[in-house]
């Protein structure tokens, strides 16, 4: 398919191939890596689909986000949309400055999505994000996968997996209430 084109920047399980290629467009062209940076990564907003919060991104100096940038048919915008519950409420479009690891310091536009409600920071019990705050296992493997299979920077993978999930496999529901560690 001819025609314009977009660049869309995946930051959450849209990094996976296999995400982008069923649920968005069959064809799309993965670019490679984009970095957005004095942004940060966090969660907010509870998903009853994944049982979990949802991934979004935040200002914040100093910070930075990688992600997968796709090369999509601008057909396929309404779709994407669609796919990212921009109709729920959940999630809005926005154009955001990038940059890949082959660029010599340019930066270039290129949609992505965030919570339609910013969310706090993660509220921590006893040191670690409560269970409430965090992804559920099930989106949380997919956004590993996908930053694996992307090939992002290493060290921002292993920052990836040090995220807290809550448990949440797709099958039975945990319970989500924090409970304390017992003392010896």
């Amino acid at each position: 398919m001819s025609g314009r084109k977009f660049v869309y920047f995946a930051y959450d399980n849209l990094m996976l191939s296999n995400r982008m290629l069923c649920c968005v467009q069959r064809d799309a062209r993965r670019l490679g890596l984009g970095k957005l940076a004095n942004h940060k990564l966090t969660f907010g907003h509870f998903s009853p689909d994944w049982y979990g919060t949802l991934p979004t991104i935040k200002k914040s100096c100093d910070c930075v986000v990688w992600g997968t940038l796709w090369e999509l048919n601008e057909c396929y915008r309404a779709k994407l949309d669609e796919v990212q519950g921009v109709k729920k409420g959940l999630y809005v479009p926005m154009t955001v400055e990038v940059s890949t690891v082959n660029a010599k310091g340019g930066t270039f536009p290129a949609t992505t999505h965030k919570l339609k409600l910013e969310p706090a920071d993660p509220e921590l019990f006893e040191g670690v994000w409560r269970k409430k705050d965090r992804p559920s296992k099930l989106y949380h493997e997919e956004l590993i996968d996908g930053a694996e299979e992307s090939c992002l920077p290493v060290y921002y993978r292993k920052w990836l997996k040090r995220i807290p999930h809550n448990g949440y496999t797709g099958s039975i529901r945990p319970n989500l209430k924090d409970v304390p560690s017992p003392t010896n």
